[in-house]
C-alpha cells in the first residue's frame, strides 16, 4: 500500500469547495449563509432559465458520467445504474396530478442532477481511498461545529423538551447522515493506514464522530450504527470479543436513548414512532392506489390526510419516511424494481473489492441503508448532502481501484 499520490489533497481542496458550493446553496446554514456560496449558485443557476439550466446540467453530468466510465471498471451494471440516475432525477419533471410547472420543478431536477454529478466528479478526481478520507474530513469538521454548538446552546433542534444537536445546518438530519457514511469509512482507514499523524487523527475523529451523532438523539441512526459498527469491527480486525462487547455497548446506549427521549415526549409515550407507523400506513396506500406510474416527486404530501400533534402529516412528512416505499409511492412498480436493481448491482460490487474499502465504503451504505427503513436518505433536492455523498460512495466503488489495496 502506497501514501496518497503528489497532488491528491489539492484535488480534494477543489472537490470541498464543490460540496461548499452546492450545499451551501441546497441546504443554507448559519456558516454558508455569510458567505458568498449562496449569492454564486443564486446567480449562475436560479436567476437562469429553467429549461437551458436543465439542459447545461444534464449536459455536465453526462460529460463528467462520460469522462468516468473511460477509468471506472467496465461494468454494464454500473453504467446502468448511472444511466438510470437521469430517470431518477427526472421524477420532478412527472406531474401525474395535474398541477402544472412553474420552472420550480424543472430547476429541482436541474440540481438533483448537479448534486449527482458533483458526487460522480469526486469519484473522478480521487481514489476510493481518498475519497474515503474526505469524506471523514467532511464529518470530522461538521462533527467539532455540531458538539460546540450543541454544548454553547445553539443551533438545536428541540424535539419536546430534548435539544438535539443540529451541527451547521440547524438540523440533526444531516449531522447524523454524515456520521453515519463517515464512521465505517474513518475505521477502514484507522484498520490500514500506517502514518503515525493518521493513528492520531482518526481515533480522535472517530471519537467526536460517535459523540455528535449521540448528540443528535436520533434512535434510528444510533441502531443503524449498532448494527454497523460491531460488523466492521470483526470484518477488519477479526477480534470476536471486541465486536460482542462493542455491540452491547452501543445497544446500551441505545436503551438508553429511548429512555430520555420518552422521558421527554408528553405523557411519556413515543409519539414520534406512532406517528411514523401512520405515515408508512398511508404510504402504502398511495402506492397500492398509484402502483403503475406513483404520484411524481414531491407529491406524495398531497395524499396525506391524516392529522399528528394537531397538524396535517404533511406538514411534518414530506415523505412516507421508509426510502423504498417512497420509490415505490413517488415512481410506482418501476421505482421499486430500481431500488432492488441498486441493492443488487451494490452486492454484486461489494463482493469483488478489498476488503478495507468492502466495509469502508460499503459499511456506510449499509448504515444508510439501515436508516432508509425509517426516513428517506437521499435523492431529493432537501437531501443534498446525502445525495452527494452517497453518489461519491457508488463512483468510488466501481474505479478499478476498489479491487485492489491501494
Amino acid at each position: 500500500m502506497t501514501s496518497f499520490p503528489k497532488g491528491a489533497w489539492r484535488r480534494a481542496g477543489a472537490v470541498l469547495l464543490a460540496f461548499w458550493l452546492l450545499v451551501g446553496y441546497a441546504l443554507p446554514n448559519t456558516i454558508w449563509q455569510n458567505v458568498s456560496a449562496a449569492l454564486l449558485i443564486r446567480r449562475a443557476v436560479v436567476e437562469a432559465h429553467p429549461l437551458t439550466t436543465l439542459i447545461v446540467t444534464g449536459a455536465l453530468f453526462a460529460a463528467i458520467w462520460i469522462s468516468f466510465m473511460r477509468d471506472a471498471r467496465s461494468d454494464a451494471w454500473a453504467q446502468t445504474v448511472w444511466l438510470l440516475l437521469i430517470v431518477w432525477a427526472s421524477g420532478y419533471l412527472f406531474d401525474p396530478p395535474g398541477r402544472g410547472y412553474s420552472g420550480v420543478e424543472v430547476m429541482r431536477c436541474a440540481l438533483v442532477l448537479a448534486m449527482a454529478g458533483c458526487g460522480l466528479l469526486c469519484a473522478r478526481v480521487l481514489k476510493p481511498g481518498e475519497v474515503m478520507a474526505l469524506v471523514v474530513l467532511l464529518a470530522g469538521m461538521q462533527a467539532g461545529f455540531a458538539l460546540y454548538y450543541y454544548f454553547t446552546g445553539r443551533n438545536l433542534f428541540y424535539t419536546y423538551q430534548i435539544g438535539r444537536a443540529g451541527g451547521t445546518f440547524g438540523t440533526p438530519v444531516h449531522v447524523y447522515t454524515q456520521m453515519l457514511m463517515a464512521i465505517p469509512m474513518g475505521m477502514a482507514l484507522w484498520r490500514v493506514r500506517r502514518e503515525r499523524v493518521a493513528r492520531v487523527i482518526l481515533p480522535l475523529a472517530l471519537a467526536l464522530q460517535l459523540l455528535a451523532l449521540w448528540v443528535t438523539y436520533t434512535r434510528s441512526a444510533w441502531f443503524a450504527m449498532s448494527v454497523v459498527l460491531p460488523c466492521v469491527i470483526w470484518a477488519l480486525w477479526r477480534n470476536c470479543r471486541l465486536a460482542i462487547v462493542t455491540g452491547v455497548i452501543m445497544w446500551i446506549a441505545l436503551a438508553g436513548m429511548y429512555t430520555l427521549r420518552i422521558a421527554g415526549s408528553p405523557q411519556y409515550r413515543d409519539t414520534t414512532a406512532q406517528a411514523r407507523v401512520d405515515v408508512w400506513r398511508m404510504g402504502w396506500q398511495t402506492f397500492t392506489q398509484n402502483w403503475l406510474w406513483g404520484v411524481g416527486t414531491d407529491n406524495v404530501r398531497l395524499y396525506y390526510t391524516s392529522t399528528w400533534r394537531g397538524y396535517p402529516v404533511s406538514t411534518w412528512y414530506g415523505a412516507p419516511e421508509n426510502q423504498l416505499l417512497l420509490w415505490l409511492c413517488e415512481r410506482g412498480i418501476w421505482g421499486g424494481l430500481f431500488g432492488v436493481f441498486l441493492i443488487v448491482s451494490l452486492y454484486r460490487r461489494l463482493r469483488e473489492m478489498s476488503p478495507h474499502l468492502r466495509w469502508g465504503l460499503g459499511g456506510a451504505l449499509l448504515a444508510m441503508g439501515i436508516l432508509g427503513m425509517f426516513q428517506s436518505v437521499f435523492g431529493r433536492i432537501e437531501e443534498g448532502v446525502e445525495t452527494v455523498l452517497v453518489n461519491a460512495i457508488w463512483g468510488a466503488m466501481v474505479r478499478r481501484e476498489a479491487t485492489h489495496d491501494e
